[in-house]
């Protein structure tokens, strides 16, 4: 599971950037699926976790990606990580998660089934 979750971040810094797909009104949670990450989440201290439905929604600079530009299935604020830093990186409830490729991101805890 860690290898899905994590190939968007890379994917992301391929993009170009923003989306033009419509904000997703929280009110209309049945609207799309989501694997991790729902309308009214807050994230952590550092914005891990905060519900996105496009990169715009991600304003806080220590958490300023959007998993929905790599991952469409999944609508949470994150950043990359690498593998060797310290314990804490992602904050509170979240972890830096690496593919098979090295390329390492936060996700929420509560996203990884632990």
């Amino acid at each position: 599971m860690h290898q899905r979750m994590f190939v968007f971040l890379f994917l992301v810094g391929c993009s170009g950037g923003g989306s033009d797909k419509p904000a997703v009104d929280a009110s209309t949670a049945d609207a799309f699926e989501s694997a991790c990450g729902k309308p009214g989440d807050m994230g952590n201290e550092l914005g891990i976790g905060k519900f996105c439905a496009t990169l715009s929604d991600c304003s806080n600079p220590m958490a300023p990606l959007c998993s929905v530009l790599g991952s469409k299935d999944t609508h949470f604020c994150t950043k990359t990580c690498k593998s060797t830093d310290p314990a804490g990186v992602c904050g509170t409830s979240a972890e830096c998660t690496c593919n098979a490729n090295n390329q390492c991101g936060c996700t929420p805890s509560a996203c990884l089934g632990n």
